[in-house]
């Protein structure tokens, strides 16, 4: 799945050609050891400090009677240590890769970062990350993420590997899919666990970048009259420290004549079962504002 563009935010507007390593990682990125399926092939292999990964294209009848899965394998001097299956494709080509490299702190030894993607427009990678804990090898779910993106990347150079994506409740909440931005989002894994580390301050050189990034890229005949645009742009520039400003700026420029408003749940509900005493029909920045802090931005 490597030397593929990053699943877009505003993804007609060139970002689509930009992989995540150019505005997250900076100087501080670095190649891992990896392995993908050449074209053609259904088996791949890898070795690295003392693990060996053979990823590999098979039928599994009880999990998917139709279609082909990911199937990795890690061992260590001949012995399975741990086999974890990816999300079959609808593609053609198996998609899938793996990686050895230092993701848990609090673990012996490297991970192993295993991505698989099973095609579709805007859907989705599954990533796991395997790892040696108290009790042997087992496969920490990471998440399901749209697009086919490279998530594997130390964002801020200290050695330790993240996932960074996009968070994809930004997409379609306000636009459509095109026309949506969305923030920058961290995981890492501390002691078998995923944690969100977006907000974290060390992170927040990438975060910046990536606010350029969407700025640069964005529309300026439309930048404060597409609601998808801005409600990435806000939440983004929370994360880079500037979410004040940039949620002035909106309600300085936003069209209030032009905007009906919106009914909404102020409790957060479907509409279908929000009682009318939580009912308000809002104008696009109060709405923003309801969904940035149900999502954790904090203006």
């Amino acid at each position: 799945m490597r030397a593929r563009p990053l699943r877009s935010v505003l993804a007609i507007l060139a970002l689509a050609l930009i992989p995540l390593a150019a505005f997250a990682a900076g100087e501080g990125g670095a190649p891992f050891p990896t392995t993908e399926f050449a074209t053609g092939a259904k088996a791949a292999s890898l070795s690295d400090s003392g693990l060996s990964l053979r990823l590999s294209y098979e039928r599994r009848p009880k999990l998917d009677p139709d279609r082909d899965v990911p199937v990795l394998t890690i061992t260590r001097n001949g012995t399975t240590l741990l086999e974890t299956i990816g999300v079959p494709s609808g593609m053609d080509m198996p998609a899938a890769d793996a990686s050895i490299v230092e993701i848990d702190p609090y673990r012996l030894g490297k991970e192993v970062y295993f991505a698989s993607y099973s095609g579709g427009a805007h859907c989705c990678t599954r990533v796991v990350v395997a790892e040696d804990g108290p009790k042997g090898w087992t496969a920490i779910p990471i998440g399901n993420f749209d697009g086919d993106g490279d998530y594997l990347e130390d964002v801020d150079g200290d050695g330790v590997a993240e996932i960074a994506t996009l968070d994809d409740a930004f997409l379609y909440a306000f636009d459509c899919y095109a026309c949506s931005a969305a923030p920058l989002v961290i995981h890492a894994v501390r002691d078998g666990k995923v944690i969100d580390v977006s907000a974290e301050p060390r992170f927040l050189a990438a975060h910046q970048r990536w606010l350029n990034e969407l700025e640069d890229t964005g529309d300026p005949e439309t930048r404060w009259s597409s609601p998808g645009f801005l409600a990435g742009w806000v939440a983004q520039s929370i994360r880079a420290g500037s979410g004040a400003a940039a949620y002035q700026g909106l309600l300085d420029h936003w069209d209030d004549a032009a905007d009906a408003g919106e009914e909404m749940c102020l409790s957060g509900d479907d509409l279908d079962r929000c009682p009318q005493s939580d009912r308000r029909v809002l104008k696009f920045p109060d709405r923003l504002k309801l969904f940035l802090a149900r999502h954790g931005y904090v203006l």
